[in-house]
């Protein structure tokens, strides 16, 4: 049973970038240069819940069939760095620019 964690700084404040090809998402290695494919080696279901609770709020006018979060841990054959990341809708900024959530974080001035 893999040991989770919470994100490193590796991880935070818009450094982990990804993209597709087909379907397939990736993270990309915020540690490499380029965009190195990180894999991944687990993950878990860290919550469920009947619905999200950003269903029908002021903006929103879409409704998801459940409310999860999922953890996942990668890892980059390259580097060796190693962390996890979550893909949620019951947490975390639901809809808006990735700049005003990164900027409500503190990680932008």
């Amino acid at each position: 049973m893999t040991n989770f964690k919470r994100g490193s700084n590796a991880v935070r404040c818009g450094k982990l970038r990804g993209a597709t090809d087909t379907d397939y998402f990736y993270f990309f290695c915020p540690s490499c240069e380029g965009s190195h494919i990180m894999r991944i080696l687990d993950y878990r279901i860290c919550e469920e819940r009947d619905k999200s609770p950003y269903d029908g709020i002021e903006g929103i006018s879409s409704t998801s069939s459940k409310g999860f979060t999922l953890q996942f841990k990668i890892h980059c054959e390259k580097c060796n760095l190693s962390d996890t990341v979550k893909l949620t809708n019951i947490n975390g900024w639901p809809k808006g620019e990735h700049s005003v959530s990164l900027k409500n974080l503190g990680c932008l001035d």
